[in-house]
C-alpha cells in the first residue's frame, strides 16, 4: 500500500513535468523557497525499486527544507526501514529482521537556471543506526541421534560523516519541485558482529545447549561516491 502511494506522488510530480509549462509562471531568481517557507519530499527510490523487484528493501527518505537568505535553504533529511522476512524450506527456517535509521542535518544554495530549472550544492552532518539480527533453525542428523540447531546472527552499525551533495531542480508549479541529488558519503562507522550457537536433542528440543559463540568489533572508514540518491518529489508547505 505504502509503495502505491509513493508510485502516485511520483507519476504525479512528472506530471508536471510535462504540463506544468503552460501553467502558472514562476518568477526568474526565485525559482527556489523564499524565507522562512518550507518544503516536503519524498524519495521516489523507495517506490521505484519497489516496483520492478518486490524483494528489494529500501528505506523511505523524507527530506525538510526551510528557506533562508538569498536562495539558501536549511535541510534535515531523516531515512527508516523495517523489515521482517522469514523463509521456510526443507533444510532450513530462517528469521530476519532488520532496521535502519538515519538523520542528517545541512545547508544548501541554490543557484537558478532559467526560470524553473535550478542546481544546487551543499553539505550534511548523518548519523546513522543499523541493526540486523537472524536466526537459522535446522535439524542435524548424526551417528548417535538427531539435534535441533539454532543459530542467532546480530549486526550493529553505527555511523558518523559529513556528506557533501549537489543536485538540480525543476519547478513545474509554484507550490511542487522534483530535485535530483547526488551524494559523497564520508562514513566513520562502527559495527558490532555476534554469532551464537545452540544444539538440543530431537527428543527433548526445549533442552538447549551453546555450542559456540563468536564475536567481533570492526571501525573502517568508508568513502562512497552516489551519482545517483533517487528523484525526490516535493511539495511546497
Amino acid at each position: 500500500m505504502m509503495r502505491c502511494f509513493l508510485m502516485v506522488v511520483f507519476f504525479t510530480g512528472f506530471y508536471g513535468l510535462g504540463f506544468g509549462q503552460g501553467g502558472d509562471t514562476i518568477r526568474a531568481g526565485r525559482i527556489f523557497l523564499d524565507k522562512n517557507v518550507y518544503s516536503l519530499g519524498i524519495n521516489s527510490q523507495l517506490a521505484v525499486e519497489g516496483l520492478f523487484d518486490q524483494s528489494t528493501f529500501t528505506p523511505m527518505e523524507i527530506l525538510l527544507r526551510k528557506g533562508a537568505k538569498d536562495n539558501q535553504a536549511f535541510r534535515v533529511r531523516l531515512k527508516g526501514l523495517v523489515a521482517n522476512t522469514e523463509r521456510n524450506d526443507d533444510q532450513e527456517r530462517r528469521k530476519t529482521h532488520q532496521s535502519q535509521l538515519g538523520l542528517a542535518l545541512g545547508y544548501e544554495w541554490h543557484l537558478p537556471l532559467g526560470n524553473r530549472f535550478g542546481h544546487y550544492y551543499g553539505g550534511e552532518l548523518e548519523l546513522g543506526r543499523n541493526r540486523n539480527n537472524n536466526t537459522r533453525n535446522s535439524i542435524f542428523h548424526a551417528s548417535h541421534g538427531d539435534f535441533f540447531l539454532k543459530r542467532l546472527d546480530v549486526e550493529k552499525v553505527h555511523t558518523i560523516g559529513i556528506l557533501p551533495v549537489t543536485g538540480f531542480t525543476f519547478r513545474p508549479f509554484s507550490d511542487l519541485f522534483v530535485s535530483f541529488e547526488m551524494r559523497l558519503e564520508i562514513l566513520y562507522k562502527e559495527a558490532k558482529l555476534r554469532a551464537n550457537g545452540f544444539q538440543a536433542p530431537f527428543e527433548n528440543p526445549n533442552d538447549f545447549s551453546s555450542t559456540g559463540y563468536g564475536r567481533a568489533d570492526i571501525k573502517s572508514w568508508i568513502f562512497n561516491f552516489q551519482p545517483y540518491s533517487g528523484i525526490f518529489v516535493n511539495i511546497i508547505i
